[in-house]
């Protein structure tokens, strides 16, 4: 059986109980922020205060979140009720406000419009050209689907662990808007797809 103290920010999305719950029974223990799409898997181990993985390394210095995600250079402010700063070389910035229990969140994102709903039933909302409608399960993870433009929608699953939830709304959301939105199937997919043609090919000098 699935502990909820170790498995379910849902129960703690209320937000003052987020911060506090199964502070106990997970100290000591590995936690992990997992992202699975159909067509790729992405696991990074939380502490309280870093992200790391092959493709997000993340620490954060106070009320500063630096590093690099998915290869672009990370530079955010964790001040109060919003969080801002650079992505790559793109401006972010996010506000947020709890209504009824659930966490709002509006502005930019790598200089896209980005909205998300994060509560303790669902996560919903956009990231640049995507849009995100997950549900919880009984595990405790979100769970449903991402479309981008005119692909098909294509099912996602997260996992948030409470070592992330714990470290406040403004941590929460900028790492999850990193993961969601930088990933290779998401809104900057598309973006990045120019770059990997290989160079000195005119395009019709295909044969």
């Amino acid at each position: 059986m699935t502990s909820s103290h170790t498995r379910r920010p849902g129960r703690v999305l209320a937000l003052a109980t987020l911060l506090t719950l199964g502070t106990a029974s997970a100290e000591g223990k590995e936690q992990y922020l997992y992202l699975r799409t159909s067509r790729s898997a992405h696991t990074a181990g939380v502490t309280s205060d870093s992200i790391s993985s092959p493709y997000l390394r993340l620490s954060r210095d106070g009320k500063t979140l630096r590093g690099r995600a998915f290869g672009r250079v990370v530079f955010l402010g964790l001040n109060g009720q919003e969080l801002g700063g650079t992505v790559g070389r793109v401006l972010t910035r996010m506000s947020f406000e709890e209504h009824d229990g659930v966490l709002q969140a509006r502005g930019s994102f790598y200089g896209r419009p980005a909205e998300l709903n994060l509560s303790a039933e669902s996560l919903t909302g956009t990231l640049g050209s995507c849009s995100y409608e997950l549900t919880v399960t009984r595990d405790g993870d979100y769970q449903g689907s991402r479309s981008c433009g005119d692909r098909p929608r294509r099912p996602l699953l997260l996992a948030i662990p409470p070592a992330l939830a714990r470290q406040g709304p403004a941590m929460m959301l900028a790492t999850l808007a990193l993961m969601l939105g930088s990933d290779p199937e998401g809104p900057q997919a598309r973006k990045a797809e120019p770059r990997r043609r290989p160079a000195g090919r005119s395009p019709g000098g295909r044969r």
